[in-house]
């Protein structure tokens, strides 16, 4: 791999992500709002926002047409009760999670196909999980939201060299929910570190084409 897009880049899970394609060559382009404290080309861009996503894509399109994978990993959370759901929240999580990611590779399916490009869909091990706390309704049906998205692509991309991965990681020491409400940040102090996750990303990427991995679920053991 020469060059990936990567949205969520600037902190988290996919920051770790980065770093580690960048001390292999890997030119990385960020799609984020806050410019990444490590060498890349960061494109600035709040993925709720319709324009800042078309703009993106123009970008990217005009100036870097070829590249080898598309990794989503930006998210946000919000853990109200089932009962207490706000519209903007509802709106906003789903926006980042599911829209802008699903309106991105939409924008840039003709050059995927072009370039044989990969996509990694970063969803939850929650879209996977029917026994979780209904706190999590939001968060959980826009990952589930992606997931869907991640098998409808693998078939549109069938007779093509692109793989589309899903990725469904258990719960992360990523301070995501911490940014949602700082009184909740300790309860991922044990929680899996991000390193891992993205040691898992890169090497499934790195493979051969001839190797698809379609779908990866990694549990936090309790």
């Amino acid at each position: 791999m020469k060059r990936i897009i990567l949205t969520g880049g600037s902190d988290g899970l996919g920051k770790e992500f980065a770093k580690k394609c960048i001390k292999d060559g890997i030119e990385i382009i960020v799609l984020s709002r806050n410019k990444p404290d490590y060498p890349c080309i960061h494109v600035k861009t709040d993925l709720s926002i319709e324009k800042d996503l078309i703009r993106a894509c123009n970008y990217i399109k005009d100036n870097y047409d070829e590249f080898d994978a598309v990794v989503n990993c930006a998210g946000t959370i919000s853990l109200d009760p089932i009962d207490s759901i706000s519209y903007h929240d509802l709106d906003y999580v789903y926006k980042v999670n599911s829209m802008a990611p699903i309106f991105l590779i939409s924008n840039l399916l003709p050059l995927i196909k072009k370039n044989g490009a990969d996509i990694l869909n970063v969803t939850s091990i929650t879209s996977t999980m029917f026994d979780i706390s209904a706190d999590a309704m939001t968060y959980s049906s826009s990952k589930s939201a992606l997931r869907s998205a991640s098998i409808m692509l693998k078939k549109e991309l069938d007779g093509y060299p692109s793989r589309v991965i899903t990725f469904n990681p258990g719960g992360m020491n990523t301070g995501l929910v911490g940014k949602w409400n700082n009184d909740y940040s300790d309860m991922c102090k044990d929680w899996i570190d991000p390193v891992y996750i993205a040691d898992v990303m890169k090497y499934v990427l790195s493979l051969p084409k001839q190797i698809e991995i379609s779908e990866i679920t990694i549990d936090r053991k309790k």
